[in-house]
């Protein structure tokens, strides 16, 4: 069993396609993993946690979803 729950394809899809509002649910679903990375001594870095997010917002839209 999955414990892990995974943010549904539509969204993914829309956000792949520059839907912003998909975008953000997708930002808000990987919140928790971003703040925990973006720990620097145990504090949240909120630059290191920006950097983060527009990382991933350009991978997102970058990746080739219908191969």
């Amino acid at each position: 069993m999955n414990k892990y729950i995974l943010p549904d394809f539509g969204t993914i899809q829309k956000a792949n396609a520059g839907n912003s509002a998909a975008m953000q649910k997708l930002l808000v679903h990987y919140n928790t993993y971003i703040m925990f990375f973006a720990k620097h001594n145990g504090v949240v870095n909120d630059v290191y946690a920006e950097e983060i997010k527009e990382r991933l917002m350009k991978a997102i839209l970058k990746f080739d979803i219908d191969r």
